[in-house]
């Protein structure tokens, strides 16, 4: 367990937009910063994050919460996982005792394949410095690729031994189970006839873990170097596990990310090698796709830190291939390419370690072109370029890169200079363009309507009463809930509950009181307590974290424990200066706060107090009525319409003050 004292240090420490911003390009945006929700996939920014109230919230998909849960809900991990995320950012040491094998068994499974995850990394890397196998093999061969130690460090470079149970024997002994290290990946399945038993999936390899965004290692690729060896596979990668998906994930990114968003540009190379001598060489805003084709997840990836991306791939016919191939995806997402073609002999790795950091910048900045220009003149460049049949199946390519561009001015500037380029019409690649367009969103609605579907969408539409059998609803008013006005004092409580009043009654001197501390006062006069549930408890804990120390009540209730709580803090922030359309519908027994200061607050948060004495008095009417019904004669009958009567004299008392008649 993590001390009290370390909790409170850390919730100190966090700063909302510091947590958020390692993960996501915030933008200011008023008092608020703005961004693209890492929690769903959009293109136009509904993320918001609140600085003064240490919470985000995405008014598109509803996902809200404090620094803690935001890492929870991006790396689905446990609070105390979180804390140790946010204890290493701010360098806040973590005293608690080892973890046991009792302890270890009883993560959850994710949270075990990280923790197996990360035992393996440490243990290749011990393997690298300590062993003389690692030392021997291992380290002189990135020592012999140009890697210095401090960047070996850096990547968390390792080695696995040529023993073959090395890996599995040190984990199980330390208390992880086999069955993790296979699901992790690290391990392979016993096969028949070898006495059932598991082997390391790495072996006399040299390592290279991949972190995901927040640096925790989620895979490995071993590359051997029995170069002669035709039989074994250059390179071992992890499968796909409950942690690692291969399409999600850039290798690079952690080390990366900082420098993405402040050069407000991405490298995009293809390997591992290629990464580490681009940053060796000081050019840190690069990640690797890994060798595979980018994925949109990976794109989306890269589009939450920068809209810029800079392909840099071989300089081969295979790499120009590849480069072309990232393109499509990058459009569809909305990204601004660019590509840069390295001379033939290079490759990024190569290139960076025969460079200065000054020539691999200029190198750069001199040769990269936006992705049009690239494809458009290096089809200009082949001696049959004015073959008709050739440029018309070119241009018709060109025309299905250019649909995928979905901002129009964006289209409209690069058709008039394709237009220019390949001497082509611009209102005939325009036309061209708009096809392809309408064409794939035919396709698109045919995928996703199939026959079935299609079938139960028209017995479902044959169901639907015509319009003009359907009643008018009359526009009247509909009468608040006892739940809506304990949540419209909750709401008050979590953003005005720190602003003080005067309070003024005939014959005593006027007296400053905070508004939660007067709610307190008053609801405890007439021993009044919320009904539903979960605003009771929500209320009572505000109340119990004043009474502690009224000046952080919000920063105890923002980082509760309890998921209930918690989220209903974060939906009571008044993120937007503005109630709800259905609370104003109601033409509210509560006035609208337009302003915050002097008697209007006052007044406000006494006509909430007094509808909750309204309500409440209702409810008991309603009893006593239903009581009544039983009573046909006698004191008991006497006593409760006796009761009635008060009663509705104290609700036309309360209502006269509120202006409103309840029928």
């Amino acid at each position: 367990m993590i001390k009290r004292e370390t909790i409170d240090a850390i919730v100190s420490a966090c700063r909302i937009e510091e947590v958020v911003g390692d993960f996501v390009h915030l933008t200011k945006r008023g008092v608020n910063l703005i961004g693209l929700c890492p929690f769903h996939d959009e293109k136009t920014p509904s993320f918001n994050v609140s600085p003064a109230r240490g919470i985000y919230k995405c008014f598109g998909c509803g996902e809200a919460g404090n620094a803690i849960r935001f890492v929870m809900q991006y790396e689905k991990c446990s609070y105390v996982e979180a804390l140790r995320y946010l204890a290493k950012k701010y360098g806040i040491t973590v005293e608690e005792t080892e973890r046991t094998p009792e302890a270890i068994r009883q993560m959850n499974e994710r949270e075990a394949l990280m923790a197996v995850s990360e035992f393996a990394a440490s243990f290749f890397s011990d393997n690298l410095w300590k062993s003389t196998e690692g030392r021997n093999i291992g380290l002189s061969y990135f020592h012999e690729r140009g890697f210095t130690d401090e960047t070996i460090m850096k990547f968390r470079l390792g080695y696995s031994l040529s023993n073959r149970t090395a890996l599995l024997d040190k984990a199980v002994n330390e208390g992880y189970t086999a069955d993790n290290l296979e699901k992790a990946g690290l391990v392979l399945p016993p096969r028949q006839g070898e006495d059932d038993r598991r082997s390391d999936r790495f072996y006399e390899r040299v390592m290279f873990p991949i972190q995901n965004f927040s640096g925790r290692v989620i895979a490995f690729g071993g590359r051997t170097l029995r170069s002669g060896d035709k039989k074994i596979a250059k390179y071992v990668n992890s499968p796909e596990t409950e942690i690692y998906h291969k399409s999600d994930t850039l290798y690079g990114i952690f080390q990366a990310r900082n420098a993405i968003r402040k050069a407000d540009k991405c490298l995009l190379v293809e390997g591992y090698a290629d990464v580490i001598s681009m940053h060796q060489a000081g050019i840190e805003n690069v990640v690797a796709s890994s060798g595979t084709s980018l994925t949109a997840n990976q794109v989306r990836l890269i589009r939450k830190l920068t809209n810029n991306v800079t392909v840099v791939y071989d300089g081969d016919a295979a790499g120009i291939h590849a480069a072309e191939r990232a393109v499509g995806m990058m459009l569809k997402e909305g990204l601004d390419i660019r590509i840069v073609t390295l001379p033939p002999e290079d490759d990024p790795d190569s290139f960076a370690r025969s460079h200065s950091l000054q020539e691999i910048e200029e190198y750069i900045a001199n040769g990269e072109r936006d992705f049009l220009k690239f494809r458009i003149d290096r089809f200009l460049q082949q001696p049959d370029h004015d073959d008709p049949l050739k440029k018309a199946a070119f241009i018709r390519a060109v025309a299905e890169d250019l649909a995928l561009i979905p901002d129009s001015i964006t289209l409209s500037v690069f058709v008039r200079q394709s237009s220019e380029m390949l001497e082509v019409s611009e209102d005939v690649l325009l036309s061209a363009v708009n096809k392809i367009r309408v064409r794939r969103y035919v396709e698109e609605k045919q995928r996703q309507s199939a026959p079935a579907e299609q079938e139960a969408a028209e017995a479902a539409e044959a169901l639907v009463p015509e319009p003009s059998r359907e009643k008018p609803v009359p526009d009247t008013p509909a009468f608040l809930t006892i739940a809506d006005v304990e949540r419209a004092l909750l709401f008050r409580l979590v953003n005005y509950g720190d602003r003080m009043l005067v309070l003024e009654q005939e014959g005593e001197e006027p007296r400053i009181m905070r508004l939660d501390e007067m709610v307190f006062n008053d609801l405890e006069q007439d021993q009044l307590e919320l009904e539903t549930p979960l605003y009771h408890k929500f209320y009572n804990m505000y109340k119990e974290a004043f009474l502690r120390q009224p000046e952080t009540v919000l920063q105890q209730l923002q980082y509760s424990q309890d998921e209930e709580i918690l989220q209903l803090y974060t939906d009571l922030q008044d993120m937007k200066p503005s109630f709800s359309p259905g609370w104003k519908k109601r033409k509210s027994y509560i006035h609208t706060i337009d302003d915050t200061h002097g008697g209007l607050l006052l007044d406000d948060i006494r006509n909430v107090l007094q509808n909750i004495r309204l309500l409440r008095l209702r409810k008991i009417r309603e009893d006593c009525v239903e009581a009544l019904k039983n009573e046909k004669e006698g004191p008991m009958c006497d006593a409760l319409i006796g009761n009635i009567q008060k009663i509705n004299q104290m609700i036309s008392v309360i209502e006269s003050r509120l202006g409103v008649t309840y029928r």
